[in-house]
């Protein structure tokens, strides 16, 4: 991928909110690249610390959490997101109806924020 393709995404996941998750696909989605989820996880990998993107914030389409080598490990993704009231099921992943940013398609049929 190339450089537009870092900037776009790192974009879209600078716009997830506090409380809030989105998936590996839709970031992909939300970019331009759809079908793109496996090279978002990579673009998630080289973030920089000093770049501040919530990329605790980025899970799976099942609403599970990162591979232990991401954020310091599950654990700390999950605090991380329970910090800010993301809550999880009794099986360990996100209530992904709940918390799962941009909200899928509001009446009338346009996501709630401008491509």
């Amino acid at each position: 991928m190339d450089e537009q393709f870092y900037e776009r995404v790192y974009a879209r996941v600078a716009e997830i909110p506090s409380g809030r998750v989105c998936t590996y696909g839709k970031i992909a989605e939300l970019a331009g690249y759809a079908g793109a989820s496996r090279e978002v996880g990579i673009a998630m990998s080289r973030v920089q610390n000093g770049m501040n993107l919530p990329c605790h914030r980025v899970v799976n389409r099942k609403g599970t959490l990162a591979p232990d080598y991401a954020f310091g490990g599950r654990e700390q993704q999950r605090v991380l997101l329970e910090q800010e009231g993301v809550g999880f099921l009794q099986d360990g992943s996100i209530d992904m109806k709940k918390y799962q940013w941009p909200d899928e398609q509001p009446p009338g049929g346009q996501l709630a924020f401008d491509m």
